[in-house]
């Protein structure tokens, strides 16, 4: 008799390999929808963390009972390529192409209003299990609703290279069947976020 044993559920990561942004639209009445994924080149940090709201109520001296729930999950993103289609993800916009021959441009307008809702999914694959269960390949995580809230989205210095970054949280679609999203364990590596 065979046993078969599931994918471990702890592992221990090192280094991020891919990132990729797409934008969302979450209506009203669960509607759901994506775009295709755009790579955030040269991917080099991520974090997720989350905010908590706590409560506590206190009586007779001592704390009677306590309460708490995620309000969101607080994600940032450091990489090496200046992209102007993850920018018009993040940002909102579209890219325009002009000019001819040598004289090619490539523009994103950065206009007012409101900003976009965006998903975000990474990809690290130098996993080592960390315990019971058949080896893990690659762990994933996929954010289902971001919105901006700061980074740096350009920068140069003297003698170094530039690296832009952003920090966005992500809330509760109104889809009530997905939560701010998933972290997945896989026993085959996955070879793209």
């Amino acid at each position: 008799m065979r046993y078969t044993m599931a994918v471990a559920n702890s592992a221990i990561t090192f280094d991020v390999q891919d990132c990729k942004v797409y934008t969302i639209a979450d209506t009203v009445g669960g509607t759901w929808a994506s775009s295709s994924p755009i790579d955030v080149p040269g991917i080099q940090e991520v974090s997720v963390e989350p905010n908590l709201i706590t409560a506590e109520l206190k009586g007779d001296a001592k704390v009677v009972a306590k309460k708490g729930k995620i309000d969101r999950l607080n994600f940032s993103a450091t990489y090496s390529e200046l992209s102007l289609d993850v920018l018009s993800k993040i940002l909102g916009g579209t890219v325009a192409a002009g000019g001819s021959s040598d004289a090619e441009t490539s523009e994103l307008s950065i206009a007012g209003g409101s900003l976009p809702y965006f998903g975000v999914k990474f990809l690290l694959t130098d996993v080592q299990t960390g315990g019971a269960g058949d080896a893990v390949g690659s762990v994933s995580m996929l954010l289902h609703k971001c919105q901006i809230t700061g980074g740096t989205l350009i920068s140069g210095s003297t003698d170094d290279f530039s690296t832009p970054s952003f920090t966005a949280e992500a809330i509760l679609p109104l889809d009530t069947s997905k939560g701010f999203g998933s972290i997945t364990f896989s026993e085959t590596a996955e070879t793209t976020a």
